[in-house]
């Protein structure tokens, strides 16, 4: 009886891991070109909620000066093939009333969650510069 040769299995693995990390790049410069374009627009944010186990949601905003949402965007899925799609509900919507825990502008727990985490960095970066434009403090 002929040894089984455990070279292939480990080719194997090393080509599967090869493609997932061509593939990953592909969907990252995906992600990273839409909002290259929507960034020109405003304050950007991108949000996180999820786990390694359950999935991760991203969420994208972008606000105005007055922290009036322009884009409100979403990742989620479990396939490279997953892309930024608009979230049309939140557009308008302060960023400010994101934060409200009755909000629920948004259907699913994840998401809303990613899209506060967004709304808390806009928020946090709006007051330090605010904090850094007012000689008084």
């Amino acid at each position: 009886m002929p040894e089984f040769n455990y070279a292939y299995v480990f080719l194997f693995i090393a080509a599967a891991y090869a493609l997932q990390l061509l593939l990953t790049s592909w969907q990252a410069k995906r992600f990273f070109r839409r909002l290259k374009e929507i960034r020109k627009d405003g304050l950007t944010s991108i949000g996180l909620s999820g786990g390694k186990w359950s999935g991760r949601t991203y969420a994208v905003l972008v606000v105005d000066e007055d922290n009036n949402i322009l884009h409100a965007e979403k990742l989620s899925g479990m396939t490279i093939f997953s892309t930024l799609k608009p979230v049309d509900g939140l557009v308008g919507v302060n960023a400010r009333d994101l934060l409200d825990d009755d909000c629920r502008l948004v259907e699913k727990k994840k998401l809303m969650d990613a899209f506060r985490s967004a709304a808390k960095d806009i928020l946090k970066a709006d007051n330090t510069v605010s904090a850094e434009g007012n000689p008084e403090e």
